[in-house]
């Protein structure tokens, strides 16, 4: 009896691990499933927000690419936007967006700089197409106020000249205009009337932000709105770019990145000044999200998701080369045109650029802005570039703080040089000026620093804009040459008084 139950109970214990096996195989089959289901779905969904859709990008080297290039530079936050004819292949955020922390994402808005001149060239070319004014017109029958110094070379600027950047307005001017744009659109226009043309028109290429301005304000003028409403409007809403704005203060959830500024080799962030009279030029600001459908209007002859913002003729023109700028290069229409239609754009504390090559287009956002490395920030989306066609890109191992580094030890021995000096003048000895050194007092106090000064806008910029772009090293490089003059003037000046002063005693003695 006590054999059956034990054989009973041994049976009956044997079918239950069976069963807790049978159980247990189930469970991990559909744990299995599940997981499955769950990559199928995330893989779609990262897709669309994230990652490849089509699985021929090599995603794994993008990111880690990216990632080098952004933890090399010390870039705070990027986007990245990769399209494939009609097709986004590729959204992506890293990094910040604030010093709060908040993350960079494809919906992040950031200031895209030069690359708002192809927005403000697509909205003349849909003006164009409507039959409101034409390429050939000159901006005086549009905007009767509109005159430069020169009366009768300002007759002459046609529309086409500015698209093209051949009006003869200069590159000087154009940059002092970004520090200028704290009015409307039709004041900061109106302000250029005491402007000169460097070449006649028409005769010369040179890449001015006021060429553009200008049509802002033949935007304004035609169609009796302001250029955020009509950029809105006929590019924004059409285009499904709901997170760019013509005007900031359109930011109602105060999304758009901070802009950071590398400040002595330092990166620190900083606010924008008031651009409103120069957004048409240089400060539109959109996402990678965004500017992956203007991208897709661009590769597709102005076509986007069903609707037309632009012929395909009028885009050709658009995209077509016309003022030699440099080897290859040639502007078009707020497009560089070589091997592929491009354009970049900086302001003081962002970046962008966009490249398209016919099959693929890449934007790529960044919220920093480091002056003297703009190099590396290029090779960004030249690497990209290569990765997406399966070419390798070249890799930088340089440092590119080094020169920070150099040029910030430069300024600190001339800065300490002037401290020595400043305490000679105000705790005198009796010391005896030898020729030697007063020649070198009147070549390294006097003539270098005058000759620096004066020499000041052509060697490095506008002051304006040099101290905007780049603070802090911008600074320095104007105000050490004025404090070397004024204390080798004060040098010379002490010499002199000393030198009459032996003089007189002297004379006195021999009396």
């Amino acid at each position: 009896m006590s054999l059956t139950i034990r054989s009973n109970n041994h049976s009956q214990l044997k079918e239950h691990k069976i069963m807790h096996k049978k159980q247990f195989t189930i469970g991990k089959i559909i744990i299995c499933a599940i997981l499955i289901i769950m990559i199928s779905v995330n893989g779609i969904v990262f897709a669309n927000e994230n990652k490849s859709t089509n699985g021929k990008l090599d995603v794994f080297n993008i990111d880690e690419f990216m990632t080098n290039e952004i933890e090399r530079l010390n870039i705070p936050g990027a986007s990245l936007a990769i399209v494939k004819g009609n097709k986004v292949e590729y959204l992506q955020g890293y990094g910040v967006s604030s010093p709060d922390g908040t993350a960079m994402t494809a919906q992040t808005p950031v200031v895209i700089g030069s690359v708002s001149k192809s927005f403000t060239a697509l909205a003349i070319m849909q003006l164009v197409e409507q039959g409101k004014i034409t390429l050939e017109d000159p901006v005086q029958t549009v905007i009767p106020w509109f005159h430069l110094a020169d009366k009768e070379a300002s007759k002459k600027i046609t529309i086409q000249h500015l698209l093209n950047q051949t009006s003869g307005l200069s590159t000087i001017d154009g940059q002092v205009a970004i520090s200028q744009g704290d009015r409307t659109v039709k004041e900061h226009i109106q302000s250029l009337a005491n402007i000169e043309l460097t070449f006649p028109v028409g005769e010369q290429y040179q890449y001015s932000n006021l060429n553009y301005s200008i049509l802002g304000a033949v935007i304004e003028e035609v169609t009796h709105k302001s250029y955020t409403a009509y950029i809105n409007e006929y590019l924004f809403e059409p285009l499904e770019m709901n997170n760019s704005y013509a005007d900031p203060k359109d930011d109602i959830n105060k999304t758009i990145a901070v802009g950071y500024q590398t400040v002595l080799g330092l990166k620190m962030p900083t606010e924008q000044l008031n651009h409103e009279g120069t957004v048409a030029s240089g400060y539109i600001i959109s996402s990678v999200e965004d500017m992956a459908n203007y991208m897709i209007a661009q590769l597709n002859q102005g076509q986007f998701n069903g609707k037309s913002i632009l012929s395909a003729n009028a885009m050709n023109t658009m995209h077509q080369p016309s003022s030699l700028m440099d080897n290859d290069t040639y502007y078009a229409m707020g497009w560089e045109v070589n091997d592929v239609i491009t354009h970049n754009g900086w302001t003081e504390n962002t970046y962008s650029k966009v490249m398209l090559d016919g099959e693929y287009g890449i934007s790529l956002l960044i919220n920093s802005m480091d002056y003297f490395n703009l190099n590396e920030y290029e090779a960004i989306t030249s690497g990209i570039n290569k990765l997406i066609h399966h070419e390798e890109p070249a890799i930088s191992t340089n440092n590119p703080f080094m020169k920070y580094i150099i040029l910030d030890m430069i300024l600190l021995a001339i800065i300490t040089y002037i401290v020595w000096s400043a305490y000679r003048i105000f705790k005198p000895k009796n010391r005896k000026v030898t020729t030697l050194k007063g020649i070198f007092i009147v070549v390294f106090d006097v003539l270098i620093p005058l000759l620096i000064l004066i020499g000041f806008r052509q060697l490095f910029g506008p002051l304006s804009v040099v101290t905007l772009f780049a603070p802090g090293i911008g600074h320095l490089f104007f105000l050490i040459p004025l404090f070397l003059l004024i204390i080798g003037i004060v040098k010379i000046g002490t010499v002199i008084v000393k030198h009459k002063k032996n003089t007189i005693d002297t004379s006195a003695e021999k009396v």
